[in-house]
């Protein structure tokens, strides 16, 4: 009889699982009892979409909540969807990207783990633990993999690759993805430079703080928020308790194998996370990314290791199917589409009599009331919460927004105005003072010129 492959089998059993998320997360909506796969799951989704389309117009591109401004975070990952939105659905996109993502990351670790990469893929993409706030990786990839894979595929070429050119470009490029974890990892390869002393690891450290110094001069010279340091300084208390409990297992695992570079990883993820919460996933990711790493290269070093190991990786997984249910659930009230088929017939007036470019006045006012024209022109002020987080000062244009409700005047940065169910339910009784050029028995669109 022949051999079970038990790395081949756990792959395809988290491709499976990853499979039935595309078609069950945010497109199942319990009021109807239909799946959508062309709407939003969330805020969250409908800014990602917003990005995707707009993308590939401009450099850098505009921020779709905050018309007039440029976007600042991270980017680049976007630029496949955008690539996909030519073809298809941003939303769609998404889904494709998430799989395609699953499959290259175990393929990736199938390359330079062959006889053992089921329980590095396990906890990166299937693990998670019990009681915690916050996603893990494993949950995160499920919804958000074409945002997050990108940087942990480069990160593992960067440190496991076989091309010093190679390894050396590919740190380059995670710190352009996501600065944020690379004041992470830059002190990770900083200290194994010193530990190792070899040629490799000084390239690669150098390609890193290349990297963050171009991805730091990068937003230093277009964002009108706060600067890194102020964003980090303000965020800084001491605040351990969500990291430790993704970490708890992990610490388990550095116990039985004591792979010292992971640990130094491990450390270093749990100091950071317990310190600076301007965004808190990162750290825990790197946390799985550290266990991920240790149950791949190192045999355990304690008796009944492997048993044990098995029962906290079983344990992991249970948590990710757990977790991932409490989150994606759609009957919670969380992840179903977000749509409003009564605003089609505006929606395809939009793209074809505006531009792009055209500002709209649109409310987003929380995440059951969206601005879904954003999925197509860029809004005057979009999700609060997405802005402050990026540090941008939108307080002003929140105020103006107000005085919309208030006086029927339109800022000036607003070329149309969209008046739709969202905004007749928080201004009833506004009285724009421009012309109508579109109204249905839904939705007015008036001009300010």
């Amino acid at each position: 009889m022949r051999k079970i492959d038990v790395n081949l089998a756990v792959f395809v059993a988290i491709l499976i699982l990853y499979l039935l998320g595309q078609f069950i997360i945010g497109t199942y909506s319990p009021s109807s009892g239909k799946f959508t796969l062309s709407a939003p799951a969330d805020i969250d989704f409908l800014y990602y979409g917003a990005i995707a389309n707009g993308l590939l117009n401009d450099f850098p591109p505009p921020n779709p909540a905050f018309c007039g401004e440029r976007l600042t975070q991270p980017f680049l990952q976007y630029y496949p969807l955008a690539l996909l939105t030519k073809l298809l659905d941003p939303f769609i996109g998404i889904r494709i990207l998430n799989i395609g993502y699953i499959i290259l990351l175990g393929l990736l670790l199938r390359c330079y783990f062959p006889s053992n990469y089921a329980r590095p893929l396990l906890l990166l993409a299937a693990a998670s633990t019990f009681m915690a706030d916050l996603n893990s990786l494993g949950v995160d990839l499920i919804a958000r993999g074409f945002t997050h894979a990108p940087f942990f595929i480069l990160l593992t070429v960067a440190l496991y690759g076989r091309s010093i050119i190679f390894r050396s470009q590919a740190i380059f490029l995670a710190s352009l993805l996501n600065g944020y974890l690379m004041l992470i990892i830059v002190p990770f390869l900083a200290l194994l430079a010193l530990w190792k002393r070899t040629r490799a690891h000084l390239l690669i450290l150098i390609a890193a703080v290349a990297g963050l110094a171009a991805a730091a001069w990068f937003i230093s010279s277009l964002a009108e928020g706060r600067p890194l340091l102020q964003v980090l300084t303000t965020s800084f208390r001491l605040d351990p308790s969500e990291i430790i409990i993704h970490a708890a297992p992990i610490i388990i695992l550095a116990v039985i194998y004591r792979n010292r570079e992971m640990i130094l990883l491990l450390s270093l993820a749990v100091l950071f996370g317990s310190l600076v919460h301007y965004n808190p996933f990162f750290p825990i990711f790197l946390v799985y990314y550290a266990g991920a790493m240790t149950v791949a290269v190192e045999r355990p070093r304690i008796k009944a290791g492997e048993t044990l190991a098995s029962l906290v990786l079983a344990t992991l997984f249970v948590g990710f199917l757990s977790s991932s249910y409490q989150k994606y659930d759609p009957h919670r009230g969380g992840f179903h589409p977000r749509f409003d088929a009564r605003l089609e017939p505006a929606f395809d007036w939009i793209e074809t009599k505006t531009s792009p470019d055209d500002c709209f006045f649109a409310l987003t006012a929380d995440g059951a009331d969206m601005a879904l024209v954003m999925a197509l022109r860029p809004v005057y002020l979009g999700y609060i919460s997405h802005l402050s987080h990026l540090g941008i000062r939108w307080q002003e244009r929140y105020n103006a927004t107000l005085r919309f409700g208030e006086t029927g005047e339109a800022p000036e940065e607003v070329r149309y105005i969209f008046y739709g169910p969202v905004e007749q339910r928080y201004f009833p009784n506004v009285s724009p003072r421009y012309p109508v050029v579109y109204r249905d028995s839904v939705v007015t669109i008036y001009s300010r010129y």
